[in-house]
C-alpha cells in the first residue's frame, strides 16, 4: 500500500509541474502566442519566445528603414527648376577642385552652373577649419565660386544661386541627389561615391576626372618620351618620373638618375581605375 501511494504522489507531482509550463489561454503573450505542450523544458520555452521577440523587432527595424528611405527621396513638390539652359548642378568637391574654372575659361563648357546655398554652407564650413589643409581648400572653393560669378570669358556659360529647396533633407549628397533627378539637370562632381548614387538614380553625371583621363597623352610601345626622375621606384633599379599631365612613368635601371632629364622608349601601357601607367626603359 505505501509503495502504491508514493507512485501516486510522483505521478501527481509530474501532472502538476507539466501542468505549470502550460500557459492558459487568457494569459498567452502577443509576441508568441505559443502554447507549449508536455514535455517542453523551460529552457526551450525560453528559446523560442526570445526567437519570437526577435521576429517582432526585426520587422519592426525593417519597417522604419522603408519609412526613412521613403523620407530620404521624397517627392519635391511646388519646386520650380531655376530658369536657365543646360542646367548643371556643382557638388562641393568640384569647386574645391578648381579645374572647373579653366575649363569654363577655355570655352569648352556651356550651361548654367546651379549652386546651392548649403553647397556654399559647406564650404564655409571647410574654410572656417582648424586644419590649415582643410582651411586652403575651402577657402579655394569660395574663390572658385566667386571667378565663376563673375567671369566674362565664356558667355555661354552662367552661375545662379540657388535657395535650399529640399530643407526636409539633411544629407547633402541626397539633396543633390534629389534635386537633380526632379529639375532633369547634369551634376557635375569629382566625389566617386556620389556619382555611383546619382547614377544609380539616373541621374546625368559630369565627373572632372573623366575629363582629365580623356585629355591625357595616347601614346603606343616604341615611342620615345623625355621625363624628369622625380624619386626612386619600389622595384630595384627603377626610377618614377611624371609626365606634364601627371601620368606616372616607371623606368627600368634608372634609380641613379634621380633629379636628371633622361630619354626613354616606351615598352608598356597598363591601364588602371584612375587612368594610365606608363613603363619605359632608357634610351640606348
Amino acid at each position: 500500500m505505501k509503495l502504491e501511494k508514493k507512485k501516486q504522489e510522483k505521478h501527481n507531482e509530474k501532472q502538476e509541474a507539466e501542468q505549470s509550463l502550460i500557459i492558459p489561454s487568457e494569459k498567452r503573450s502577443s509576441v508568441s502566442d505559443i502554447v507549449l505542450r508536455p514535455p517542453v523544458a523551460a529552457a526551450e520555452f525560453a528559446a523560442m519566445v526570445a526567437r519570437e521577440i526577435v521576429k517582432t523587432l526585426s520587422f519592426s527595424n525593417l519597417r522604419i528603414k522603408s519609412r526613412s528611405t521613403d523620407i530620404s527621396m521624397i517627392e519635391l513638390k511646388d519646386v520650380p527648376a531655376p530658369e536657365g539652359e543646360h542646367l548643371i548642378l556643382v557638388d562641393t568637391s568640384a569647386l574645391i577642385d578648381g579645374r572647373i574654372l579653366p575649363v569654363v575659361n577655355s570655352g569648352f563648357m556651356t550651361g548654367t552652373l546651379l549652386v546651392p546655398e548649403f553647397i556654399l554652407g559647406e564650404i564655409q564650413h571647410i574654410a572656417d577649419s582648424s586644419d590649415a589643409l582643410r582651411r586652403a581648400k575651402g577657402r579655394r572653393g569660395l574663390e572658385v565660386v566667386n571667378k565663376l560669378s563673375s567671369q566674362k570669358a565664356n558667355e555661354l556659360v552662367k552661375v545662379i544661386i540657388v535657395t535650399d529647396a529640399v530643407p526636409e533633407i539633411q544629407e547633402v549628397d541626397q539633396k543633390l541627389v534629389s534635386l537633380a533627378k526632379y529639375w532633369n539637370t547634369k551634376l557635375l562632381t569629382i566625389d566617386f561615391n556620389l556619382a555611383q548614387l546619382a547614377r544609380v538614380h539616373g541621374v546625368k553625371v559630369l565627373n572632372i576626372h573623366d575629363l582629365a583621363n580623356a585629355l591625357k597623352l595616347s601614346l603606343i610601345p616604341g615611342e620615345e618620351i623625355t621625363v624628369k626622375i622625380t624619386h626612386a621606384g619600389k622595384e630595384r633599379k627603377q626610377g618614377v618620373g611624371y609626365l606634364s599631365d601627371g601620368t606616372m612613368v616607371v623606368v627600368e635601371d634608372a634609380q641613379d638618375k634621380v633629379g636628371i632629364d633622361v630619354v626613354t622608349v616606351l615598352s608598356k601601357v597598363h591601364q588602371t581605375p584612375a587612368g594610365q601607367l606608363f613603363f619605359a626603359r632608357l634610351k640606348q
